[in-house]
């Protein structure tokens, strides 16, 4: 068990605070005294257990940023909240998320750091079992006999238990962006085509090209800069309408979505096999694209 200041906690790793949190402290008093008090917090007491819980996993986190900073919606259905889960379904197109507005992002996560503290609410429970049955972290803040600093226990553990969680959940994003920013920096597309030897179109496709124009779609000759280079990279490719859709893709205004960038990486992906003459698995990669259509944004 984790104890500091005569606080045990009784449930979840310390190092990674759940986020939401149950903190219940014991008074030790007559419960016939108790009621006798007329305290206001009296009926809330059970078997000499006054509680409190908190949810405290509304801080910024990086999905949130890439849904209001760079124009991507993640809210599709099985979308995960970690990292590698995000950057499976994208399968390579966080490259299409600009690192100097993550850096920008880094340099200003001070502004996360004041908060006013969010009051944990008092609750009732009938017995310690039900208590540690509570989802998140548990904590014990010790046995009482006076029910005003029991009160006082169960509500200041929550504002310590904030700082500490607010503090790893920063560090995570911080952590998370840099991870980004790590994957996502490369040199400028080479002067070369989908055919050239060496060159895996899919991945040239969704690391250099497409990410290429994304970051120029506000930018008129930025973004005709760059949709020349990727036209110069399909050179020789039978299959005009794909490019066509990939440029429509980016071209459209508006947010992108999760439906938007899988069908980036499916038209890379047929790309990939047209190259290698794979026309029957290039074929099932077509289903799918229009699976994506037909269900819209």
């Amino acid at each position: 068990m984790n104890r500091i200041l005569n606080v045990e906690q009784k449930k979840g790793d310390p190092a990674h605070l759940d986020g939401q949190v149950t903190i219940y402290a014991f008074i030790d008093i007559d419960p016939a005294e108790l009621m006798s008090m007329k305290h206001p917090i009296a009926s809330m007491v059970h078997g000499g257990l006054l509680a409190a819980t908190g949810n405290y996993r509304e801080q910024s986190n990086l999905l949130d940023f890439l849904r209001s900073e760079m124009g991507v919606s993640l809210d599709e259905e099985g979308l995960g909240e970690g990292l590698a889960d995000m950057l499976d379904k994208m399968d390579g197109l966080e490259g299409a998320l600009d690192p100097q507005k993550l850096r920008e992002r880094l340099e200003n996560m001070g502004e996360l750091e004041e908060f006013i503290p969010t009051p944990a609410k008092i609750v009732s429970f009938h017995s310690e079992r039900e208590i540690l049955s509570s989802p998140g972290d548990v904590f014990f803040a010790g046995t009482f006999k006076r029910i005003g600093n029991a009160v006082l226990s169960v509500n200041a553990v929550p504002i310590i238990y904030q700082a500490l969680f607010r503090e790893q959940q920063m560090q995570t994003v911080r952590n998370e962006i840099e991870m980004l920013i790590a994957q996502i920096e490369h040199s400028e597309p080479p002067n070369r085509t989908f055919l050239t030897a060496g060159v895996d179109p899919q991945e040239a496709l969704t690391k250099e090209y497409i990410p290429a124009m994304l970051y120029q779609r506000g930018n008129a000759a930025g973004f005709a800069a760059a949709k020349k280079s990727f036209r110069d990279f399909m050179r020789g490719y039978r299959f005009g309408d794909d490019v066509e859709a990939i440029l429509t893709l980016i071209s459209n205004d508006g947010e992108l979505t999760v439906n938007s960038l899988k069908q980036l990486e499916l038209y890379s992906k047929k790309i990939a096999l047209v190259r290698r003459e794979d026309f029957a698995a290039a074929q099932d990669v077509c289903r799918e694209i229009e699976r994506l259509q037909n269900n819209g944004e």
